[in-house]
């Protein structure tokens, strides 16, 4: 009878062993700095995220939404022989709402780091504000739409207390037209870390 309770035991030991132990979801939060490539500043980018890891794909596939926000500006001045002092200078502040269904890749643990990879369609709301710089020359114009496009989150989780710290960067390129900016585009790199709650 020992004999059996024990192989039984051994065998529960191995099934639980084996089961996977990522996490069937998450959600998350992350802050950095983006770069656009259209010719605006850098600027801060704030984002919050919510994933359900596929349990059928080995817990290696993820599928979430990610929201991140951001307002790069630029500056310029313009020659007009029609304001005071023959010139005026000008700033676009362009807001942008990004909302991003994406796929994750989630590779094997290299040590106590967890690659991943993905890509989603990107939606983004822009607000291009563009207004005097100096004094109230010119009045202040806005212009808003909705633009798509695509982003690809290249990042590492690395496991910190109840939940994992994430370093990621997001490669992402839509376009813009607007009066204000002309025929243009929102591609951009980002760089944040992150954090991500267990759910």
């Amino acid at each position: 009878m020992r004999p059996l309770l024990v192989t039984a035991l051994l065998a529960l030991g191995g099934v639980a062993h084996a089961e996977p132990t990522a996490p069937h979801g998450y959600a998350g939060a992350k802050l950095g700095g983006i770069a656009p490539l259209d010719g605006l500043s850098p600027f801060a980018t704030v984002g919050v995220e919510v994933a359900y890891v596929l349990p059928a794909a080995s817990h290696h596939v993820a599928v979430g939404l990610v929201v991140d926000y951001t307002q790069p500006t630029t500056r310029g001045t313009e020659m007009d022989p029609r304001v005071t002092g023959g010139s005026y200078t000008w700033q676009l502040t362009e807001r942008e709402l990004g909302v991003m269904p994406v796929v994750l890749y989630r590779a094997r643990p290299m040590g106590t780091i967890t690659p991943y990879a993905g890509i989603g369609p990107r939606l983004l709301l822009t607000r291009s504000t563009v207004e005097d710089d100096g004094a109230p020359t010119i009045e202040a114009t806005e212009e808003v739409s909705t633009e798509f496009g695509f982003g690809v989150p290249v990042g590492g989780e690395l496991p910190l207390g109840p939940g994992r710290l994430t370093g990621e960067l997001l490669l992402q390129y839509g376009t813009l037209d607007h009066t204000a900016t002309g025929d243009s585009h929102a591609g951009a790199v980002s760089l944040a870390l992150g954090y991500r709650m267990i759910l």
